[in-house]
C-alpha cells in the first residue's frame, strides 16, 4: 500500500508539473487555439466594419430626407403666393433644380457596395509558424501560472482566516486535505495516466488545409516515453511501435504487449533483416523510449519461426525482491538432484544438477562470481555424497566457507600438488569401474568432489595441465572442475573452452568473451547479452551484480538470470554448523601413509587438516586454527572475534599435545610476518619418538 500511495504521489506530482509547463498540450491544441484567435479577431473586425457602413448608410439617409423634406417645404411656400397674385410662379420655376443632392446618393451607393464586400468575404488563417507556436505555448504557461498563483494565494488567505474562527477547524480542514491526497495518491498509484486535453475544436471551416491541425494530413505520430502509456497495453504497444521505427527498425505484426511487475514483454515478428540487427539498435531504441541503458533484451520466441521475436523492456530492476537461498541442514542433499543456481527474469528456477558437469564461471571484477561460486559450494557441502576441494592461487578461496572444504590449496605449489592428486585419482577411480558401470557410482562413502578452481590464469603450467586433463576425464570419475576466470580468450584458458564445460555461466563479462563461451561467432546477435550488464563497483552500488546468462543442458536461451546472494555471516554460520555436525569422508586423497595406531586424537587432527591441505611441508598456526574451530567450535572457538585469538589457539594446541605425550616443536615460517607454523615431518617423528 505504501509503494502504491509513493507511486502515486510521484505520479501526481509530474502531472502538476506537466500542467505547469504545458507539457500536456501538443502542438495541435495550440494551432488551434492561435487559428481560432485569428478568426475571433477577424470577425470582431467585420463586425465593427458592418457597424461603421451601417451608421454611415444610415446618416446619409437621414440626410437624403431631410433634404427632401426641406425643398417639399420650399414648393409649398411657392404654390401659396402664386394663389395670392405674387410671384410664386418664378419661384416655383426657379426651384426646379432644389430636392436631395445627388453626392448623397452616390456616397450611399458606395457604402452599400462596400457592405456588399464585406458579407461576400471570406476569412482567410494565417499559416501557423513554430515561432508562433512557441509564443502560444508561453502565453498558455503565464496564464497557468497566474490563475495557479491567484489560486493558492486564496487558499492561503482561507487558510489564515480559518486561525481567526478556530484552531480546531484548521486542523480539520487540513487532515482532510491530506486523506483527500493520500486517497488521491492511492487511486493514482494503482492505474497511473498521463491526462491530456481535448483539443479545441476550430471556429470555422478553413479554405484550405492548415498545418499542425486535426484537419492536417495525419503526420508520422512522434514517439513517446513508454511511461506515458501507464499501464495500457495498447498506449505501450504504440510507444514501442513508434520507437522501433523510428530507429529503423523493420518490423511487421506486433502483439498486444503484457504487463510484469518489472516492465512489458512484447511479442513481434520482423518484416526483414535479422535479429542481430534489431539488437544492434536496441540502445536507440531505449534512448526513444527513455528506459534505462541496456534495459531491452531480445531473443527468438519461435525455434521455427526465424522472424518470431520476443522483446523485453525491463523499466524496473526484475529481481529486487529475489529470495535468499533456502537453509540447507548439514548432509541434507544429494550432489545427484539438481540445484537452482538463480531465477530467471521469468521467475522459473535453473535447476543444475553437479555431479559428472564441469562448470565454467566468466565474470569481470564485481561481476558477482564469488556470490555464483559460494551458491555452488554452499549446495554442495550441505550433500551428503559430495566433498568441496579449495583451489585458489592467489589464497581466498571459498572464503568463508572455506573450513568445509575437504581439501585446500591457496598456493600455486599446493593447487598443482592438489590437482595432479585429483587427477591421479580420477585415473583410479575409471580403472575401477565395473564392466556394467559408465561412471563412478557415487555415494556418502565414495562422494562426488567438486573442485572450485579460482584464478585460473594464476596456475602453474603443471597445474593447467592436470586441470586441462580432469576436464576430458573426470566426468566419468565424478571429480569435476569449477572454473572460474575474468577472461574465456583461448590464451587465458588454453582448451579450456565452450564444449568442455557442461555449464557456461557468463555474469557481467567482455564482449570478447560471448562468442567463446557460447560456442558461436553470432552469439551476441542472438540475444546474449552479459557485456551489457555492468559490474559492482562497490558494495554501496550493487550494480547488475549476480545477473547472468548460462548455457547447461536444461537451458540453452539467452535469458536474464539472477544469483541471490549468500551473505559471509550466513556462509560463515553454515560452515560451522556443517563442521560440526561432519562432513563426508573424502576418499580422493588420503594422507602420506595411515595414521599411526593408537595415535592420540589431536594428532590424527592435525594430520587430517595437513591431507586436507595436500600434505604441505608446514601449515601456520593461524590455518590450523580455522580447521580446528570448524571441526570443534566448543574447545576451539571460545575466541573467535578477538584479537590474540590465533595465539591463544597455538598455547591451547601445545598444551593438548604435550597433555598427549607428543612433543612437537614450532618453526618460524619464511614469509612475510614470519607466522609460527608446525611442520609435518616433526609430527611424524613426534609419533615416532614420543616424549618420555
Amino acid at each position: 500500500m505504501a509503494g502504491r500511495v509513493g507511486a502515486g504521489a510521484r505520479h501526481l506530482r509530474e502531472e502538476w508539473g506537466r500542467w505547469w509547463r504545458a507539457e500536456d498540450l501538443t502542438d495541435t491544441h495550440i494551432a488551434h487555439k492561435i487559428l481560432n484567435d485569428q478568426y475571433r479577431m477577424w470577425r470582431a473586425q467585420r463586425q465593427r466594419l458592418n457597424a461603421d457602413v451601417t451608421s454611415n448608410i444610415k446618416l446619409l439617409k437621414d440626410q437624403q430626407r431631410m433634404q427632401t423634406y426641406a425643398q417639399m417645404q420650399r414648393m409649398q411656400m411657392m404654390k401659396r403666393s402664386a394663389a395670392r397674385g405674387g410671384y410664386g410662379g418664378y419661384g416655383y420655376y426657379g426651384g426646379m433644380g432644389g430636392g436631395a443632392s445627388p453626392i448623397i446618393s452616390y456616397r450611399m451607393m458606395q457604402w452599400a457596395q462596400l457592405q456588399m464586400r464585406v458579407g461576400q468575404q471570406e476569412f482567410r488563417h494565417l499559416e501557423v509558424t513554430d515561432s508562433m507556436l512557441q509564443v502560444g505555448y508561453g502565453q498558455v504557461r503565464r496564464t497557468r501560472r497566474r490563475a495557479a498563483l491567484a489560486w493558492m494565494a486564496g487558499l492561503a488567505a482561507v487558510w489564515v482566516g480559518l486561525w481567526w474562527v478556530s484552531a480546531l477547524a484548521v486542523l480539520a480542514v487540513t487532515a482532510a486535505a491530506v486523506v483527500l491526497f493520500v486517497f488521491a495518491s492511492a487511486v493514482t498509484g494503482d492505474r497511473r495516466t498521463y491526462r491530456r486535453p481535448p483539443v479545441p475544436k476550430l471556429m470555422f471551416v478553413p479554405t484550405s488545409v492548415p498545418d499542425h491541425t486535426e484537419l492536417a494530413a495525419d503526420p508520422e505520430p512522434e514517439p513517446f516515453p513508454l511511461r506515458e502509456a501507464g499501464r495500457d497495453p495498447a498506449r505501450a504497444c504504440e510507444s514501442v511501435v513508434l520507437a522501433l521505427r523510428k530507429e529503423g527498425a523493420r518490423i511487421g505484426t506486433v502483439r498486444t504487449p503484457t504487463e510484469t511487475d518489472w516492465g512489458w514483454n512484447v511479442m513481434l515478428a520482423l518484416s526483414g533483416g535479422t535479429l542481430g540487427d534489431l539488437i544492434r539498435i536496441l540502445p536507440k531504441v531505449a534512448v526513444t523510449l527513455r528506459v534505462g541503458d541496456n534495459r531491452l533484451l531480445a531473443q527468438r520466441s519461435d525455434p521455427e519461426d526465424a522472424s518470431a521475436v520476443l522483446l523485453r523492456i525491463l523499466t524496473s530492476d526484475p529481481f529486487r525482491s529475489a529470495a535468499p537461498p533456502p537453509h540447507r541442514a548439514p548432509l541434507s542433499a544429494t550432489i545427484t538432484s539438481p540445484v537452482s543456481i538463480g531465477r530467471s527474469i521469468d521467475g522459473d528456477a535453473t535447476p543444475v544438477v553437479l555431479a559428472g558437469q564441469h562448470v565454467l564461471v566468466v565474470s569481470d571484477s564485481g561481476g558477482g562470481k564469488s556470490t555464483m561460486v559460494r551458491t555452488m559450494a554452499e549446495y554442495t557441502t550441505a550433500c551428503r555424497d559430495a566433498v568441496a576441494v579449495d583451489v585458489d592461487p592467489t589464497g581466498r578461496g571459498l572464503g568463508p566457507l572455506g573450513p568445509c572444504a575437504a581439501l585446500r590449496a591457496l598456493t600455486p605449489a599446493d593447487a598443482e600438488r592438489v590437482l595432479e592428486r585429483l587427477l591421479a585419482k580420477a585415473k583410479q577411480r575409471i580403472a575401477d569401474l565395473g564392466t556394467t558401470e559408465d561412471n563412478h557410482p557415487v555415494s556418502p562413502t565414495s562422494p562426488a568432489v567438486i573442485a572450485f578452481v579460482d584464478e585460473w590464469p594464476q596456475l602453474t603450467k603443471r597445474a593447467k595441465e592436470a586441470a586441462l586433463a580432469l576436464l576430458r576425464i573426470g566426468r566419468k570419475a565424478r571429480i569435476t572442475l569449477v572454473v572460474c576466470s575474468q577472461d574465456a580468450t583461448a590464451d587465458v584458458l588454453g582448451d579450456a573452452v565452450a564444449d568442455a564445460f557442461g555449464v557456461r555461466i557468463m555474469l557481467p563479462c567482455r564482449q570478447a568473451d560471448v562468442p567463446l563461451v557460447v560456442g558461436t561467432a553470432d552469439a551476441v546477435s542472438r540475444g546474449w547479452l552479459p557485456h551489457l550488464l555492468v559490474p559492482s563497483p562497490g558494495e554501496w552500488e550493487p550494480a547488475d551484480a549476480g545477473k547472468f546468462y548460462c548455457i547447461t543442458p536444461r537451458h540453452r536461451d539467452p535469458v536474464l538470470r539472477y544469483c541471490p546472494q549468500v551473505t559471509a555471516a550466513t556462509a560463515a554460520a553454515l560452515a560451522r554448523e556443517r563442521a560440526a555436525a561432519g562432513l563426508p569422508p573424502l576418499d580422493t586423497v588420503t594422507a602420506t601413509g595411515p595414521h599411526p595406531a593408537g595415535a592420540p586424537e589431536i594428532v590424527q587432527h592435525l594430520l587430517a587438516i595437513f591431507a586436507a591441505q595436500g600434505d604441505p611441508e608446514a601449515l601456520p598456526v593461524a590455518a590450523l586454527a580455522d580447521r580446528l574451530v570448524a571441526a570443534d567450535p566448543a574447545v576451539w572457538g571460545r575466541w573467535e572475534g578477538r584479537a590474540d585469538r590465533v595465539a591463544m589457539i597455538g598455547r591451547t594446541l601445545k598444551a593438548a599435545l604435550r597433555k598427549a605425550g607428543v612433543a612437537v616443536p614450532t618453526v618460524r615460517l619464511d614469509t612475510p610476518g614470519k607466522p609460527t607454523a608446525y611442520r609435518l615431518a616433526d609430527i611424524h617423528t613426534a609419533l615416532r619418538d614420543p616424549a618420555p
